[in-house]
């Protein structure tokens, strides 16, 4: 069965929309801000930050939502908007959620008595605001949690399960995250710099992202216009180490393999996890550069692009963005300059756009999504006809 895109939706340090994110994503030249408190940090960590888009109306539960919540509330509602999808067409549909913390900042910040976080919370508030009533899931797999709702969503189409799946992810600043990343030696003091020769780690960023998927017969149907078609996605687990991937990529390999399994071409270009950590840089890449020659494509003439250089590492939503920005990267027929290279890290034989954007040669894109626990999921997207 085949399943395409028909909704898009974001909200990103630009601001919110997609068209934001596309014209920050081709300007290449943002830097972070210094996050809203230290965290007991000596130093102050940086933060590629989301504007306020507070929804202070109660809930299903009573409270309003939090941070994650409200973002992906405006992110999903854009995607639902593009899809021409009404409140009765969302009753039947279905709703994926990838988040690595959900509404932190409502257990960060309550006393003693507050709030209790569940994580699996943002999708309650999701379905109850857009009257979604198929099934519903939340995909907590770290920092592949996006790519994992997206590529779930699409099991759910092709299982019959639903003709129509809102699939999104969102996270927001969290004083325990960046105290942990710091902790483990993982962050950045300037900028994120993931395709720079002296890169030093990530940083965190704050934002949502969603997708409407649906089965091609449903978009025919319903007189919807296709953005993009899934082509394939697939899974793997390390089941290496916690936090770090296995040296050798072969489970990102496998993954990348089936994911390309059912695309009718090599991709002309990959939107990477890479989030400035070397180790897992160099693994990620190999790995992808390795499934796209046996793919039949040639590596050296594949774009490499890595956004959270501005934007941040958004955790649950990164993969969800990594699908919005493929679609846009079809539709345009561009790639954009990765951003923050003074020196490229030559490492991997994929072309590097850093100055300008560079035109897409095949009109296919892959989304790598890796995360800790080894759990990694990658999806192809090809151009609609």
């Amino acid at each position: 069965m085949t399943v395409v895109v028909t909704g898009l939706g974001a909200v990103t340090c630009f601001g919110a929309g997609v068209d934001a994110l596309w014209d920050g994503l081709l300007r290449a030249d943002r830097l972070p801000v210094p996050a809203p408190d230290a965290c007991g940090l000596p130093e102050h960590p940086r933060l590629y930050a989301a504007p306020d888009v507070e929804d202070l109306r109660a809930g299903a539960a009573g409270q309003p939502p939090g941070r994650t919540s409200a973002l992906l509330l405006a992110a999903v509602a854009e995607a639902v908007a593009e899809a021409g999808l009404s409140r009765t067409d969302l009753f039947d549909a279905g709703l994926t959620v990838g988040t690595s913390l959900g509404d932190i900042d409502a257990a960060e910040t309550a006393g003693p008595e507050g709030r209790r976080l569940a994580v699996h919370g943002v999708a309650a508030v999701v379905a109850d605001r857009f009257g979604i009533g198929g099934c519903s899931h939340t995909l907590s797999t770290a920092c592949s949690a996006g790519t994992y709702a997206v590529s779930w969503a699409a099991e759910l189409i092709e299982s019959g399960e639903a003709d129509v799946i809102v699939a999104c992810g969102g996270d927001a600043f969290s004083r325990v995250a960046v105290g942990t990343l710091h902790r483990f030696g993982l962050l950045d003091p300037r900028h994120c710099r993931p395709f720079d020769a002296d890169r030093a780690g990530m940083v965190t960023g704050e934002g949502a992202a969603a997708v409407v998927l649906e089965s091609a017969a449903s978009a025919r149907r319903r007189g919807a216009t296709p953005l993009a078609v899934l082509a394939g996605h697939g899974w793997s687990c390390d089941a290496h180490h916690p936090m770090a991937p296995e040296p050798s990529g072969e489970q990102l390999r496998r993954a990348a393999d089936e994911a390309l399994g059912g695309a009718s071409k090599a991709p002309g270009a990959v939107v990477l996890h890479r989030a400035g950590v070397v180790l897992n840089d160099t693994v990620e890449s190999a790995a992808v550069s390795d499934a796209v020659a046996a793919a039949g494509g040639d590596a050296a003439r594949t774009a490499g692009y890595a956004p959270k250089a501005v934007m941040g590492h958004t955790a649950g939503a990164a993969g969800v963005f990594g699908c919005v920005i493929a679609a846009r990267i079809l539709r345009h027929g561009l790639v954009p300059p990765n951003a923050h290279v003074v020196t490229l890290d030559s490492t991997g034989p994929m072309v590097i756009p850093h100055r300008a954007p560079l035109p897409l040669s095949r009109p296919s894109v892959l989304v790598s999504g890796t995360g800790f626990g080894g759990n990694n999921a990658v999806l192809a997207w090809e151009a609609t006809e």
